[in-house]
């Protein structure tokens, strides 16, 4: 598994790398507000494209060769392409009814339906490399899509639309992706375009009803749930600093969870082989990831915060400081999503998702009760907020985990007394 991991990370590593070597020239080129304006999208993106397949994709992983594996596939791009077309009218319809309402974010509401197709299929066609273990494959996809980031970005910057240069250039990106999948695939196009009855489609979606019931309700209150710190810092303060609050996203958050999830793209292919089979290493091998990614993480989390007041508005100009303060603390909460998110699939994989669902719904209303105490209490200091978002996240994540390990330790000492009673 370790290998499995390091060749999933490497193109990981490599694709931040690129994204955070283009970040000094991009934050030179659009103001704090252009990124106030970014991570709104990719606030909205993420609640959005939950809707898309309504995580159908996720049983693609596990569905069996063949037909079965077929239909789904066929259904879950179908859904992308439907689910998208739908957003139009709504994006048309809050304009044409609340134009006041979004007035400052008009141009990402009408972007929305084009982001979501691209971002859905996109979504769908990593978690094939995924099912075949072609690690290989699932590097170069992300190394893509942020070489297609950085470049769409410095592209749009000099071209009419630039404020929303940065949105552009995520579409891109993710566009980039998907094609290295499809082109190194083979036939896999074919195979999403071919005819699907929609006898054949209703079969498919009440198969595999627990990922559209349980799986897709936890996952959207888990984008919920980080989509409510950018929205605090834009209700609670200005479209600037909510741009201050989206760099350290993009410098650190987002960088950081895009490994998490390289890991635990590996984590989940290697866990659920052992589910299937002798379940008695479940515990074993869970606690043994937890150990390894708490001793990674650890020493870059204690310079992030050593370094970030001075760093920050030294790589990325004197007005990204407020950044820097922001990043100290973010570093913290970086290391904790690291290792939760990168173990985050466990309950999923030894089909515990009430369990999940239960906690996904815990963590959003803890967030949101937080927020909306800092709010009411009119905290005047960003550093305040994301102290306090630093604590959310640290209690919630903790509990996901201890979480995780019983359900995995009393897996595993089931199947030891049973394979005892066997002998």
């Amino acid at each position: 598994m370790f290998r499995n991991i390091l060749t999933v990370l490497s193109g990981s590593v490599v694709a931040q790398l690129i994204a955070i070597a283009a970040l000094p020239i991009l934050t030179r080129l659009y103001d704090a507000q252009a990124f106030g304006r970014y991570q709104i999208y990719i606030s909205i993106l993420n609640v959005a494209v939950m809707f898309v397949a309504f995580r159908y994709e996720v049983a693609l992983i596990g569905a069996r060769p063949g037909r079965v594996f077929d239909n789904l596939l066929r259904l879950t791009f179908r859904l992308c392409i439907i689910t998208s077309l739908m957003a139009i009218f709504v994006a048309e319809a809050v304009d044409f009814f609340v134009p006041a309402a979004v007035s400052s974010l008009r141009s990402i509401i009408l972007f929305l339906p084009i982001a979501m197709a691209i971002a859905g299929i996109y979504q769908m066609l990593t978690f094939l490399p995924i099912r075949d273990r072609n690690y290989g494959l699932s590097a170069r996809s992300k190394i893509l899509q942020s070489v297609g980031f950085s470049f769409g970005g410095l592209g749009a910057a000099f071209l009419p639309f630039f404020s929303v240069g940065l949105i552009f250039a995520d579409v891109f990106g993710r566009a980039c992706g998907a094609v290295s999948i499809l082109v190194e695939s083979g036939n896999l196009w074919r195979r999403l375009i071919l005819p699907i009855s929609l006898k054949q489609m209703r079969f498919t979606a009440f198969r595999f009803q627990k990922f559209g019931l349980l799986t897709f309700p936890g996952t959207l209150l888990s984008s919920l749930s980080a989509a409510v710190p950018p929205f605090a810092f834009l209700a609670m303060f200005n479209l600037e600093v909510a741009g201050q609050y989206a760099l350290l996203e993009r410098f650190i958050l987002m960088p950081v969870g895009v490994i998490a999830i390289a890991v635990s793209q590996v984590f989940t292919g290697e866990l659920s082989t052992i589910y299937r089979g002798e379940r008695d290493g479940l515990n074993r091998v869970f606690r043994r990831s937890l150990l390894q990614l708490l001793a990674v993480g650890f020493l870059p989390m204690v310079f992030g915060m050593v370094l970030s007041p001075s760093l920050v508005p030294l790589v990325f100009g004197a007005d990204w400081s407020m950044a820097g303060k922001l990043c100290a603390i973010a570093f913290p909460i970086a290391y904790v999503r690291f290792v939760a998110t990168a173990l985050t699939m466990t309950l999923i994989i030894v089909d515990r998702q009430s369990l999940q669902f239960t906690w996904e719904v815990s963590r959003f209303a803890l967030t949101l009760c937080v927020f909306g105490w800092l709010a009411w209490e009119g905290v005047a200091d960003p550093t305040t907020v994301m102290i306090w978002y630093g604590l959310v996240t640290g209690i919630t994540y903790a509990l996901q985990l201890i979480l995780a390990d019983r359900a995995t330790k009393a897996i595993a000492l089931k199947a030891r007394e049973s394979e005892g009673s066997i002998l």
